[in-house]
């Protein structure tokens, strides 16, 4: 409880998480992550700064909450803030490639690395999940040569296309048609 008033205290009023309903699944985190990405999710497009705030802070304090680095990301990829959303997810996938102990070199990675479909963890889950994120990324940011060659390997981790890449690919193949 001392520890709940010395870091709300601290904490700007503008992060501090409202009482909000599960309005999205994120797995198991600690209850406080939870409120914080819940309540981001729930201010993202009215209050898009409160929710960056909010989500930078669940990260700060859970590094190890992947579910947080997807949320704001996904603010920063919406927002049209692609550097910063890139350097997100490139943390995110660091994180979670050192909770599935592989190397943080994507490119080194195997499909025994990231597992069968059906039996992924959630690191090998979030690998994926964050691996097309920076394939997607890069080809916003005008770098369709460096979003290929993520789509490639993505495509090789995962050839069920259970991350859903597929999109990015006909995303890639569109800007190549213009």
């Amino acid at each position: 409880m001392l520890k709940r008033r010395i870091r709300d205290s601290l904490l700007p009023a503008m992060a501090r998480p409202k009482p909000v309903e599960n309005l999205v699944d994120f797995g198991p985190l600690p209850p406080h992550v939870n409120a914080l990405l819940q309540e981001g999710v729930s201010c993202h497009r009215s209050e898009p700064a409160r929710a960056r705030a909010l989500f930078r802070h669940a990260i700060e304090i859970s590094p190890s909450s992947l579910p947080a680095y997807r949320c704001l990301f996904k603010l920063q990829n919406q927002q049209r803030d692609l550097d910063d959303a890139l350097a997100v997810a490139l943390d995110g996938l660091a994180e979670a490639a050192h909770q599935a102990r592989i190397s943080h070199d994507w490119r080194t990675w195997t499909p025994d690395d990231v597992g069968e479909s059906k039996r992924r963890t959630v690191p090998q889950r979030f690998l994926l999940s964050f691996l097309k994120a920076l394939a997607f990324i890069e080809l916003r940011r005008g770098n369709p040569e460096v979003s290929r060659s993520v789509l490639g390997h993505l495509q090789q981790l995962d050839p069920d296309d259970g991350v859903g890449h597929s999109v990015i690919a006909a995303l890639l193949e569109d800007a190549e048609d213009e």
